[in-house]
């Protein structure tokens, strides 16, 4: 029996004999919940004090150092054990001595440690799951070694080495861990000393930080960027207990996904912003560069003060390094900037400027910025680019003009913009600026153009504006393209000050036009009345903008205005918007334009309508000669109630399909032909699902038949699926949509079986048909899929030919469909291309 342990208390022992301990271990792997917390509430303790009863002549094993572990990672790199490692003598614990560990808390009391387990985890902060963790990989690669000897001797070496160097590689990956964006290596990313189901949040963190995928390549992606501040601020509560076992190494790794720089990352600064306040809780001291970036997401965060304050105590310490020199005075050069501090900034800027080799005269741009909202210092903004432009030289480019530019426009000095415009467009050789009258050069719309385009390129809408109430001023008005341009950029920005503008700009304009028009008619009845004519009160102000300076534009609205104002009102639904400009367009002057008229009729159906829609229709193609297009009809065929009610009364449908063929008389003897190839497959579309949901049969063979002629048109596989789910989209996930579409595909699939099985019979390479082959091949299909949901795929020719010719005639397309009249066929084809197979 081993020697009695030596304890304090000499009445009790806790000796267990090590070969019981093994084999409690054995039969037990795992740690036990109790002991794992008791673990966790001592690592959440000050660092403790051991105290042994006799000389520690073992020492803590840490198990990444053993020296078996090293001989076998020796053994996988084909070479032979450290020979340090193995010249030292081998300490070899007395066997006859057992030794007990104790362990004393913050009040002085001290409890004898049960077992290893427990004191690896106070001496060396490991949890009993990372212990057992390192031990399986240890084993593992043991046997992994063996197996690899066992290859070797077996006349396998070469497959050997294979395995060998893959399971080098393996761990490489797991022992050297993360790659960072510049290389930097990231080892075995874990933070210690937290474990127990209060600790979730920290497991959740170090499974984050143990996964491979992370940083992959050294370059986080947007999961990673999402997914690091998840975990991270979720255990900031838990950390903030003892931010002491918080390895810097995970403190750096956080710190690159955190403050990576990219539109992934918009939060980019408020992230930077906390992790440093944690940072230095942690008592950690940040590196140069990390320095400066904490002082920008703070003055970001709006400390700009105290910001501004740290970034002053800098001077020494990181002014006056090679490696953050610039970066500080350039930082500095923005945030006093930004802050109004001008004065400060350029005494930034000139250290900058003076210095060897470090000097960029773009630096100023910021001082220009500041300098320009204010009228005390606009001089100063003057000037300073001026001394950008000396500095640069021929270096200056159109992007340094156009940030200029920009900041005088956004401080309403528009005269200095102009003057900058003009100086990149002709290198400074005219001056515009005080002078009353501009220069024929500048003074032209050619020249404005040119301008106002780069600027709603640029996105720069408020400074286009800007730019055409000061011109107007000096007589040059801007032209209706270029206001155009201008209306339609504010409708797409889709904000509701953007669309506010866009409409008051183009009321503006539509109230010049009625005024030249009035002014066009008295003049031509020599009259000269005192006021203008008005019917519809768009030429009164607001009366409370009354003493205010306003501006009247002075350019005339266009169709395109019109159509700009009408497809956003009609988009919106403000049908009685739509109706005020529809009433203004017909006083206008200006030509009907089908676009316009489409616009129009939508607002009618879509505010439940249909009758005034179809009226309209009838005045302005019979009255006002004004020709249709693709989408006037799609518009016709949606006033019916089968495209717009969902329970309908039977007389509806038959006037659905007697107001169906009508349109569709009217579209084939209308004068019009496709201009895009959208409307070549949504028209065609329209028809057939309209019919189709009247159930006119008849009606949609012989529309089906009309269109392969007139219009080229053969269905996709993609509208014969839909047309038999009797659903308008493939699109719409519900499960109900999915059985019928799979149904639909079933019944298309067995019909364009059937066709290539009657093909092949008539001789044909069904493998290599011609685009004529696959057209009429795709018709027959559409036509036997007509006629099984007519519920008449067995009635004969004969028998269906009465009702189809009735339909033809109802059509208008009789001659057209039985009787081939090629002049009529030229007369009304609406296409100018040969027909084709339309893409999927």
């Amino acid at each position: 029996m081993p020697p009695r342990a030596l304890a304090l208390d000499r009445t009790k022992t806790s000796y267990v004999c090590q070969s019981c301990i093994s084999n409690l271990q054995a039969l037990h792997p795992n740690p036990q919940p109790w002991l794992t917390r008791h673990a966790s509430n001592l690592a959440r303790r000050p660092p403790p004090r051991l105290q042994p009863a006799v000389r520690n002549t073992r020492g803590a094993q840490d198990p990444l150092s053993n020296k078996k572990l090293q001989q076998t990672l020796a053994q996988l790199q084909g070479g032979r054990p450290n020979p340090e490692a193995s010249s030292r003598p081998e300490e070899k614990p007395n066997q006859d001595i057992t030794i007990n560990y104790f362990n004393q808390d913050i009040n002085g009391r001290r409890h004898q440690l049960r077992n290893d387990e427990e004191f690896s985890a106070i001496s060396g902060g490991l949890d009993t799951d990372v212990e057992s963790a390192i031990s399986r990989l240890e084993a593992q690669m043991v046997n992994t070694v063996e197996m690899l000897k066992r290859m070797e001797k077996g006349g396998m070496r070469d497959k050997a080495e294979k395995l060998r160097g893959r399971f080098k590689r393996s761990l490489r990956l797991q022992y050297k861990g993360k790659i960072g964006p510049e290389d930097e290596e990231y080892g075995l990313l874990r933070i210690p000393g937290f474990s127990g189901p209060k600790q979730r949040t920290i497991a959740s963190l170090n499974k984050f930080l143990s996964r491979e995928s992370v940083v992959k390549d050294g370059i986080p992606t947007h999961k990673d960027l999402v997914e690091c501040w998840k975990f991270y601020s979720a255990a900031r509560k838990t950390l903030s207990s003892a931010w002491g076992n918080m390895p810097r190494e995970v403190w750096d790794f956080l710190w690159m996904i955190l403050s990576w720089e990219g539109v992934e990352n918009p939060n980019r600064m408020r992230h930077i912003y906390v992790l440093t306040k944690d940072m230095s809780a942690a008592g950690l001291v940040l590196r140069r560069s990390q320095q400066l970036l904490a002082i920008e997401a703070m003055f970001i965060e709006g400390w700009q003060k105290e910001a501004i304050e740290s970034w002053k105590k800098a001077v020494v310490t990181l002014g006056s390094n090679p490696d953050t020199f610039r970066s500080y005075w350039e930082l500095g050069v923005r945030m006093c900037s930004l802050h109004g501090d001008t004065d400060r900034a350029q005494k930034a800027a000139d250290t900058i400027l003076k210095s060897v080799g470090q000097s960029d005269p773009r630096i100023l741009i910021p001082i220009i910025r500041a300098s320009s909202v204010k009228e005390a210092t606009l001089e100063q903004a003057w000037e300073t680019y001026r001394n950008m432009r000396d500095l640069l030289g021929e270096a200056m480019t159109i992007e340094d003009y156009d940030e200029v530019i920009g900041s005088f426009l956004g401080g309403n000095c528009v005269e200095h913009a102009l003057q900058a415009f003009v100086d990149m467009m002709f290198s400074g050789a005219i001056n515009v600026r005080g002078k009353t009258r501009l220069p024929i050069a500048v003074s032209n719309q050619f020249f404005v153009g040119k301008w106002l385009k780069r600027l709603i390129g640029a996105g720069d809408l408020d400074g286009a504006y800007k730019v055409v109430v000061y011109l107007q001023e000096k007589g040059i008005a801007a032209s209706p393209i270029q206001l155009n341009g201008l209306i339609g950029a504010w409708i797409r920005a889709d904000s509701a000050e953007g669309l506010e503008k866009a409409e008051d700009l183009a009321w503006d304009m539509i109230r010049s036009r009625l005024a030249h028009v009035d002014m066009r008619q008295r003049a031509g009845l020599m009259e000269r009345p005192a006021t203008l004519f008005d019917p519809l009160g768009l030429t009164a102000r607001d009366k409370s903008n009354e003493g205010k300076p306003e501006f009247r534009c002075a350019t005339k609205a266009t169709a395109e205005t019109f159509s700009l104002l009408a497809e956003n009102y009609c988009s919106r639904g403000l049908h009685d918007r739509l109706q005020k400009l529809w009433k203004a367009f017909r006083h206008s002057e200006i030509g009907t334009t089908s676009f316009l008229l489409n616009q129009v009729l939508r607002s009618y159906t879509q505010n439940g309508q249909p009758g005034e829609a179809v009226a309209l229709y009838q005045s302005m193609t019979q009255d006002h000669n004004v020709r249709p297009d693709a989408h006037t009809f799609i518009a016709l065929f949606n006033t019916l109630s089968v495209n717009r009610l969902i329970q309908r009364e039977v007389e509806s449908s038959e006037r659905d399909i007697i107001e169906g063929r009508h349109y569709f008389k009217d579209m084939v003897k209308s004068k019009w032909v496709f201009d895009s190839p959208e409307d070549f497959i949504y028209l065609p579309r329209t028809i057939l699902f309209t019919m189709l949901k009247a159930r006119d049969y008849s009606g949609m063979i012989i529309a089906a038949r009309t269109m392969k002629v007139l219009f080229g048109f053969a269905p996709p596989e993609s509208l014969l699926i839909e047309l038999a789910a009797g659903t308008a989209t493939l699109r719409v996930r519900t499960k109900q949509n999915v059985t019928r579409v799979m149904e639909g595909s079933r019944v298309i699939e067995g019909l364009i079986r059937q066709a290539r099985e009657e093909l092949f019979r008539e001789g044909y390479d069904v493998n290599n048909l011609t685009v004529e082959q696959k057209a009429a091949e795709l018709h027959e299909v559409l036509e036997k899929l007509i006629l099984i949901k007519a519920k008449a795929q067995h009635l004969r020719p004969e028998v269906m030919r009465p009702a189809l010719v009735e339909a033809a005639e109802h059509m208008g397309v009789h001659d057209i469909v039985f009787g081939g009249d090629v002049r009529q066929i030229s007369e009304h084809r609406k296409v100018v291309r040969p027909p084709m197979v339309p893409e999927e």
